[in-house]
């Protein structure tokens, strides 16, 4: 432990020799932050925006000045050489002996500046005094004569508000004492925590070099997986993996990453995981590392509404609707990041701790120790959604590594994130809540609804793009967003878009000023955000439908919806950002499809991982002689009453069967009651609480003999380890096609029109792919370790069909049952086996060795030929 301590302490003291390259704006967000944490970040200025104010203003300059002025020098601060650059807005040369050199700085917003937040001000003058110091220490460089304490320097802030399309300039003169003090003392700070930060992270890479597998055998696959991963992390690029359940996923991936974190091929990993079950895997996986000498900083990073403080009934908002934790937020700050930096697990409820003791928000305090972490869990929209996706990933300087479980769920998440609504009720409900405390905001959102409404008034007028819907009382009208040119078409909402923006204009100034909407509006202002947000990002593979309900009602409901068919080339996009992306999940099938959806290239690696258990441990029954399609469910519902007994009663135990939707559920567990009384029913409740959902898997606990009936697709069904005894079998009733609508109509219409976005089979690719996941998710609950047993019973004529039959895993030894009575038979001979087939134990795997899989990465031989 000692050498290891020692080795970090000679790696920082190195780095320290090295020249620290920082930019002003790095500098300034870490170390010149002060006062409250303003809005939530959503709604500003655009980029656009912001570039098209600072061209005009740029192009006004006076003739002789510089545009973009180069800033680069460096500085020794405490034996660190720091090499500070940033460029300048606009630089005016020194006219005359009576008037310094002038530096302006130009910031959109959509408010005066004198209504500014002043931490806001404060951060922006903090740049420009940084640029005004980096000018006279560079001219000093340059000209080899030393800076006179009566040297002086004009700095001017250009608040250019959006709105009123007006600049509002601001100068003030500062001498080389007072930049130099202000620079030095953000400069010291940053180094002092960069010092901090290197030594921690030459611990982790040392005893990252050292680490050995942290389980003493090998499952089959696993081995080939983590040397594939290895491989993908060490050279860069994307690999997709398709890893049956009880491989041992996170081990086999996060092992070989960490192992690249040591050999400096990767500097930060980030781990996708879309349910808490994976979340708490990866927590135990790093826990295990960490107790075999591993130093590493694990970050769990968990949705706002079960972090914020004020969303937990932790603390109240004032009297403005500001939270208390937000004032002062960043005065505190830095103490809060000392306490958190290289702790273990940084799991929500030790950063709360932190949080609690200096009243701070602890979501926030979360985002802000991103960068200080050398493993991020989190969900996907963090690092996917334009909105929220957190914006520390676009330092691309950093080598990062994408590691996606569950990826299956990508796509469908993927569509989500970049699709957008606004309705007519929840803008009302939110024009209505502002009346009395912000009639300003409540005015431009009544204006929305009449825009909204005029142009569902134009869609009906014309009569023509009307599509179907699936309700009767419902009008739907679809357009492609883009014409032939690539430009908005002629039936696109412009009207309505006008108006959003000036409600996120109104929205903005409140923020800006340290103020929020009225609390009972909720999250209404961020739905409307990412509705001008997808809008910027439009493409092909979208399209705008328009929805009108009860149109003789006295409140008709309205929609607008940008729908996304296809996020495969925005994924894309993301994937870019990281040095390597590995995507994994048991169910990713078949390849073609999966690359389509996922936007992964098509020469990217795919391996195929065989189920590390015996065949013989899983039962697998076809019963074509039922048929679960829509229209003859009533007759089918009989005959899934009488197969479901036949299942539970061949070998009492807990049970899951699985249905299309609640309407089938409920009608066959109604019939099943009735007949089998003595057998207790538990139904999974639509719209269930967390509560409801732990209350519904504790009847599947080793020793009981419960039968479930729960939803394909749904939380029952995927991300829940029914260890052992929890589950003994499951009934997959139908083959999980998705609902039939208007946007998987959408979907399906793309690909045959062979959409260069979308292409495949269109029937396949919005209905039988999608439920074949489902359903090969939900069989994979049945086996999770190497001792279980159980069944499977696809329930449907249309598993037999040859589509499915090519997708099904390899190591389904499918049996064909005809009748009630073959399914008894087999299930009988199935169960007869039991104790001979547990008695031969798991399948063999390989032993571990060190100079195996332990030493991936290290000492430059990543692939010893035994590994």
């Amino acid at each position: 432990m000692h050498c290891a301590i020692a080795a970090a302490s000679e790696a920082a003291a190195e780095s320290d020799r090295r020249p620290l390259h920082l930019s002003v704006g790095e500098l300034v967000n870490f170390a010149c932050r002060r006062g409250d944490l303003v809005g939530d970040g959503s709604g500003g200025p655009t980029a656009e925006e912001g570039i098209r104010a600072h061209q005009k203003l740029q192009k006004q300059r006076p003739e002789g000045s510089e545009s973009e002025y180069r800033l680069q020098v460096q500085v020794a601060i405490d034996g660190t050489l720091v090499q500070l650059s940033g460029r300048v807005d606009i630089l005016h040369p020194q006219a005359d002996l009576h008037r310094p050199v002038q530096l302006d700085e130009i910031k959109t917003t959509y408010c005066p500046p004198d209504k500014l937040a002043e931490s806001v001000r404060q951060l922006h003058w903090a740049q420009l005094k940084i640029y005004g110091y980096c000018y006279l220490l560079q001219r000093q460089a340059e000209t080899g004569t030393a800076v006179a304490d009566a040297e002086r320097v004009a700095l001017q802030m250009l608040w250019h508000n959006l709105k009123e399309k007006k600049t509002y300039p601001e100068l003030l003169e500062y001498d080389w004492p007072e930049l130099q003090a202000f620079a030095r003392a953000a400069l010291t700070e940053y180094v002092q925590w960069h010092r901090d930060w290197q030594l921690h992270r030459a611990r982790v890479q040392s005893s990252a070099r050292a680490l050995t597998f942290p389980f003493p055998d090998y499952r089959p696959g696993q081995r080939e997986l983590a040397v594939a991963a290895y491989r993908c992390l060490r050279d860069g690029g994307e690999l997709l993996v398709e890893a049956p359940t009880g491989i041992g996923k996170t081990a086999s991936t996060l092992f070989p990453a960490i192992k690249a974190v040591g050999e400096a091929q990767v500097e930060q990993l980030l781990y996708l995981t879309a349910k808490n079950s994976g979340r708490q895997v990866v927590r135990e996986t790093a826990a295990r590392l960490q107790d075999r000498g591993l130093h590493l900083s694990v970050l769990e990073i968990q949705a706002r509404d079960k972090t914020c403080a004020c969303r937990l009934g932790l603390c109240s908002r004032d009297a403005d609707n500001i939270c208390p934790r937000t004032r002062g937020f960043y005065d505190r700050l830095p103490e809060a990041r000392r306490a958190l930096l290289g702790q273990p697990l940084l799991t929500p409820a030790v950063v709360a701790e932190v949080a609690d003791r200096l009243q701070l928000c602890p979501f926030e305090l979360s985002l802000q120790m991103l960068p200080w972490a050398d493993l991020v869990v989190c969900d996907f929209n963090y690092v996917f959604d334009p909105l929220v996706r957190m914006g520390a990933l676009l330092d691309q300087r950093i080598k990062r590594a994408l590691l996606v479980d569950e990826a299956h769920n990508l796509s469908d998440r993927a569509r989500a994130m970049y699709s957008a609504r606004i309705t007519r009720g929840d803008s009302r409900r939110a024009a209505a809540a502002c009346k009395g405390s912000h009639p300003t905001l409540g005015r431009s959102i009544q204006a929305l609804v009449r825009a909204l409404d005029k142009w569902v008034a134009e869609r009906r007028q014309e009569g023509t793009h009307a599509g179907n819907s699936e309700n009767r009382d419902a009008e739907l009208w679809v357009t492609p967003p883009l014409n032939a040119e690539g430009s908005a078409g002629g039936y696109w909402p412009a009207a309505v878009s006008r108006a959003a923006h000036r409600v996120m204009a109104e929205v903005t100034r409140l923020w800006e000023k340290s103020q929020s909407p009225p609390e009972t509006i909720g999250d209404w202002p961020r739905a409307l955000y990412r509705y001008l947000l997808i809008e910027q990002l439009l493409g092909e593979q979208h399209r705008c439908l328009t929805r009108a309900e009860n149109r003789d009602a006295p409140w008709q409901e309205q929609e607008i919806k940008l729908l996304c068919l296809n996020a495969a080339a925005y994924l894309r996009q993301t994937y870019q950002q990281f040095h390597a992306v590995i995507a994994f999940s048991a169910t990713l099938r078949p390849a073609a499809y999966i690359y389509r959806q996922l936007g992964l290239r098509a020469e990217s690696p795919y391996l195929v991982l065989p189920s590390p258990f015996r065949p013989e441990q899983l039962g697998v029954y076809l019963c074509p002689y039922v048929d679960t399609r829509y229209q003859a469910r009533h007759r089918a519902t009989d005959a899934l009453v009488d197969m479901v007994s036949r299942v539970y009663r061949s070998r009492p135990g807990n049970y899951l069967v699985f249905f299309p939707s609640y309407r089938f559920l409920q009608q066959v567990a109604g019939r099943f009651a009735a007949r089998f009384p003595e057998i207790a029913l538990v139904q999974q409740a639509p719209g269930a609480g967390e509560r409801e959902r732990a209350g519904f898997l504790e009847h599947f606990a080793a020793g009981r003999q419960s039968l479930g009936f729960a939803i394909m697709g749904g939380v029952f069904g995927e991300g829940v380890d029914y260890v052992g005894e929890r589950l003994v079998g499951t009934i997959v009733v139908g083959v999980g096609l998705p609902q039939v609508n208007a946007e998987q109509e959408l979907l399906r219409r793309a690909c045959d029109t062979s959409d260069a976005h979308t292409g495949g089979n269109g029937f396949d690719t919005a209905y039988r792919y999608p439920g074949l996941t489902r359903v090969l998710q939900t069989a994979g609950r049945v086996i999770r370790t190497e001792s279980d047993r159980g069944v499977v019973i696809l329930a449907d004529y249309r598993f037999a069909d040859p589509f499915y039959r090519a997708l099904y895993p390899e190591h389904w030894q499918v049996q064909t049952c005809d009748s009630g009575a073959a399914l008894s038979s087999g299930l009988s001979r199935f169960w007869g086996l039991e104790f001979s087939v547990l008695a031969q134990g798991a399948p063999s795997a390989p032993a571990s060795s060190d100079a195996g899989f332990a030493d991936i990465g290290a000492h430059g031989e990543p692939y010893k030929t035994d590994f």
